[in-house]
């Protein structure tokens, strides 16, 4: 019986995650531009109007339902594959369960949130704010783990998954 062997891979850089991301960012847009963004206008035109909170929760239901599904089922979305990136249980190497893919989701989307608010402050030019100071530390936070020997993002850190960039598996010689 032969063995299987897992993938050996490194942490995987901030600039391929962030490469990584703006692929799924892309996608996501034309998900969601299909699946919420059609059926609302299509509802809007003959029934009539579709209260903020219902197209909110739908977005955000197809980006939970895109980021978790791919991250359960194979480890990485269409834009993690180019680059060989997989999302895994930092301790052990493992698949990530449907916990830890949404408590990652969720860290993620607070940080996407706090960079947003951000640039809104900047935008603005009123970063005396303390809620500014607030979002600002979020992704600043991430970004800094990210730099660390573990490259954890905050939201890795705290679903207790981390991101490789997966090399292919040594194949066993013909002698042994």
């Amino acid at each position: 019986m032969a063995e299987t062997t897992r993938p050996v891979g490194v942490p995987a850089g901030i600039f391929i995650r962030f490469f990584s991301a703006c692929y799924d960012l892309m996608i996501l847009f034309s998900v969601t531009f299909v699946l919420v963004g059609g059926p609302i206008t299509l509802v809007k035109e003959f029934i009539g109007p579709v209260p903020n909170w219902v197209q909110y929760m739908l977005f955000t239901t197809v980006c939970y339902a895109y980021l978790v599904g791919f991250w359960i089922k194979g480890g990485s979305t269409t834009g993690m594959r180019p680059w060989k990136l997989k999302v895994v249980m930092a301790d052990s190497g493992d698949n990530i369960n449907l916990g830890a893919a949404t408590i990652r989701f969720l860290a993620l989307m607070i940080t996407w949130l706090s960079l947003i608010v951000t640039f809104f402050y900047l935008s603005m030019r009123n970063t005396e704010s303390p809620l500014f100071l607030l979002a600002a530390g979020i992704p600043a936070l991430s970004v800094v783990m990210m730099l660390s020997k573990n490259r954890q993002a905050l939201h890795d850190f705290l679903a207790g998954t981390a991101v490789y960039r997966v090399q292919p598996a040594a194949k066993p010689s013909a002698e042994e």
